[in-house]
């Protein structure tokens, strides 16, 4: 990688830091997902990945410290980059982007539950039922949110090419 790719890497890792926390604070909004959607679908699979891996790592250091859950984010949206980077097409419509952020914003609501395991199955199976209603209004204002703004932000995006 080039230095050019791994400082816009750097950047939009930060970015996605900073829109985690924004939106953290709005009940329901899960906004970093879109973000790493919009950034797999419009740059470089590469960018894509090791900013959400920036993203991650700055989460970890600077607001949640070393937990379970903070280490699922590392798991989890560096493979949502990977995956739908793999997944990009030369067109993709807002329509197909906001079922794709949709899914996994309730994808993530869920996989979020599974460090419960570590102290009960139970507990663990509680929280992801008690979690699938969350999830789904997450996912649904997720695909609201996709349908809003996807355009705009590729296109801010794909300038930074």
């Amino acid at each position: 990688m080039s230095v050019r790719q791994l400082v816009q890497a750097a950047l939009l890792g930060a970015l996605e830091l900073v829109v985690f926390t924004a939106f953290s604070g709005i009940l329901y909004l899960e906004a970093v997902t879109f973000t790493i959607v919009c950034v797999a679908l419009c740059l470089d699979r590469r960018i894509a990945v090791l900013s959400s891996v920036c993203f991650c790592v700055l989460n970890m250091l600077l607001i949640q410290g070393l937990t379970p859950w903070s280490l699922m984010y590392l798991a989890i949206y560096p493979l949502y980059s990977l995956g739908v980077s793999c997944l990009r097409t030369r067109h993709m419509t807002s329509l197909q982007a906001a079922l794709v952020t949709g899914c996994l914003s309730f994808l993530t609501g869920q996989l979020l539950q599974i460090p419960w395991m570590l102290f009960s199955r139970v507990l663990a199976a509680g929280y992801l039922l008690l979690g699938l209603q969350t999830s789904l209004i997450q996912g649904v204002l997720s695909v609201i949110l996709t349908l809003c703004l996807f355009r705009p932000v590729c296109a801010v995006l794909k300038t930074c090419r």
